[in-house]
């Protein structure tokens, strides 16, 4: 039971980043310049400047990721000839809910032409990879490979 309620509230979180992207977008638009950073460096600087209609690209990405993402159930890992399929209620809601913030950080940086800050890659990269490796650990320590 605690397992869903924490999945129904991370797929509600991941909801709300994507819809509150988009009406940021929509409502800021007119105060939004007309080039905006697009390509950040490892740094977190920007180094890359495009027109500011590419900006809606990225909610379109974040929709398709976020539709993907809520139809996979199910994580198949092969290894040494043997495919596991091992079922992900958490992982894959908490991997949805960081790329959407993510995304929706690095929206909001190029809306506002300001950096993402050198802490960003290592937290971001950190914080995506997490739910991978407690599911890798889960499956070595239940011997499912």
């Amino acid at each position: 039971m605690a397992k869903r309620i924490i999945r129904i509230a991370l797929e509600v979180l991941s909801l709300l980043v994507l819809l509150g992207t988009a009406s940021l977008l929509i409502a800021y638009w007119k105060q939004i310049p007309d080039q905006i950073p697009m390509h950040f460096d490892g740094a977190g600087q920007f180094d890359g400047l495009s027109g500011k209609r590419t900006i809606l690209w990225v909610p379109a990405a974040m929709l398709v990721l976020y539709v993907s993402l809520s139809l996979t159930k199910t994580i198949r890992i092969r290894s040494l000839g043997k495919e596991v399929r091992i079922p992900a209620p958490l992982v894959l809601p908490a991997m949805k809910l960081i790329t959407l913030a993510g995304f929706s950080y690095m929206t909001a940086c190029a809306a506002l032409v300001r950096p993402l800050g050198v802490w960003f890659l290592p937290v971001f990269l950190t914080a995506e990879f997490a739910p991978m490796v407690g599911l890798l650990i889960y499956a070595r320590k239940n011997r499912l490979f």
